[in-house]
């Protein structure tokens, strides 16, 4: 008999799965719904990123590629760093994921041991308490309010942090709040 690990009862269903299943079912019955679930275009994939990706693939260039990033990727990103924002990393310091939630998922699993606390800033993306929960971390909500436009409140942060936090996740622009911190807030943040 093949049982689950047991830290997979320590993680909750997704709700974006279930909004979007909900969304796609009411559309199959006809009825006029937008769906704002899983996040997926409403358009096809561009024609010339399907033939790029044909003619890959037919070049064979079909084998693996280095966990981290292809070296030729890494380059254009740290060049493209250095060009629009002034910041100079070396191919060598950049790791290229699949997303967001594969590279925090990686980050948790690296970085937290049992016991850690990762702090969430609300309204924050579905996925991120159930990453830190998988990692034996617990997530730790710090909740904003539309009066400030849902944005970080240092003096909640301070509150928040223990000597057992390990990180803080903070995405701007924010999704799903779609909040921007600009520089000076960033590095009140920071200190």
């Amino acid at each position: 008999m093949s049982k689950l690990a047991k830290r997979m009862a320590w993680v909750k269903p997704s709700p974006t799965l279930a909004i979007t299943s909900l969304a796609k079912s009411m559309i199959k019955q006809g009825k006029n719904v937008i769906n704002f679930g899983a996040g997926e275009p409403d358009f096809d994939t561009p024609a010339p990123i399907k033939e790029a990706a044909k003619a890959a693939i037919n070049s064979g260039f079909t084998k693996y590629t280095p966990a981290s990033g292809m070296l030729e990727f890494k380059q254009a990103i740290s060049d493209k760093f250095l060009r629009d924002n002034k910041l100079r990393y070396n191919p060598e310091q950049i790791v290229v994921s699949c997303g967001a939630k594969h590279a925090l998922y990686n980050i948790f699993q690296v970085i937290c041991n049992s016991g850690d606390e990762v702090l969430t800033i609300s309204p924050y993306w579905v996925s991120y308490p159930e990453m830190v929960r998988l990692a034996g971390a617990k997530p730790v909500t710090i909740t904003t309010n539309e009066s400030r436009g849902f944005k970080l409140n240092v003096k909640d942060l301070k509150r928040k942090i223990s000597k057992k936090t390990r990180a803080l996740i903070l995405n701007s622009p924010s999704n799903p709040a779609g909040v921007v911190y600009d520089k000076a807030e960033l590095e009140e943040i920071a200190d």
